[in-house]
């Protein structure tokens, strides 16, 4: 139902990102779920160095799945 940006950060690289999320709110929380891909490769998270052939066989996309529940004040 929305699009969330921010910023991730992984091994110490930040980027900025973009993901869908369902979001949903009632008279006591807010949710939001999503599931979303990334590329590994783009925070330095290669097999052996990028450019290795070995790291060719890994899969670059890391599927990422998030449920946040926050409570109304």
């Amino acid at each position: 139902t929305h699009t969330i940006s921010g910023n991730l950060t992984l091994k110490d690289s930040t980027k900025n990102i973009s993901f869908p999320a369902k979001i949903t709110v009632d008279s006591s929380t807010v949710a939001a779920t999503a599931d979303f891909n990334i590329d590994r490769t783009l925070w330095g998270m290669n097999y052996k160095g990028p450019g290795n052939p070995q790291d060719w066989f890994i899969s670059k996309t890391v599927n990422l799945k998030l449920t946040l529940t926050a409570a109304k004040k």
